[in-house]
């Protein structure tokens, strides 16, 4: 799983990480906004932080789901994951308690890896703690999206799927830092065009 991962790493079993999917949100928010502010030299907007620590989250769990049911016939064991913050404060390690055998095809391994991921994100996205207010659809747009993404990017790395930006529900925000625009898959890019039009 890791060789095929872009960013994360993942070990099985052994001592928990750091950090679990119950973790001090708005710390970590806090911390990202002081980063931020230093990377763009501005007092930074809190929402950009609060959108990208819930996306970081739940990509912990759909990444570990994804990328085990796409590497061999076999599901995460998802309760219990604990992770780690690279320097960026982007997680950059995972450990999980388990694989669990699971035979089927591919489609039918993503099926169920998807039911264990919302198993523990629903739950992460409802009783998340921002900065800022989150209302109820970008909560449950980050937990589709970030299935989405991480299906995608599995199925690409096991060789299934071109890579590239799939269309979003949710907004990472990051348009409201300077100099930054809005991501290739942006509903607000969306939206901007059915209002101008072709």
């Amino acid at each position: 799983m890791s060789r095929r991962h872009a960013w994360l790493r993942f070990t099985v079993g052994g001592p928990p990480l750091a950090h679990d999917l119950t973790t001090d949100a708005v710390a970590w928010q806090e911390q990202l906004r002081a980063l931020q502010g230093r990377w763009y030299d501005v007092d930074a907007p809190p929402q950009v932080a609060a959108a990208f620590v819930l996306q970081w989250l739940l990509q912990v769990p759909a990444h570990t789901a994804a990328h085990a049911a796409a590497s061999g016939p076999w599901r995460a064991v998802l309760p219990g994951l604990t992770f780690e913050l690279g320097g960026s404060l982007v997680p950059s390690q995972v450990r999980f308690a388990g694989l669990a055998g699971d035979a089927g095809s591919l489609g039918e391994r993503l099926a169920r890896a998807e039911q264990d991921y919302r198993a523990v994100a629903v739950p992460v996205a409802t009783a998340y703690r921002s900065l800022v207010r989150l209302g109820p659809h970008t909560r449950a747009a980050m937990v589709d999206d970030m299935w989405v993404a991480a299906r995608r990017e599995a199925e690409g790395a096991a060789g299934l799927l071109r890579p590239g930006a799939a269309a979003r529900e949710s907004c990472c925000l990051l348009y409201a830092l300077p100099g930054c625009v809005e991501c290739a898959g942006c509903p607000r890019l969306r939206a901007a065009s059915r209002r101008w039009g072709p």
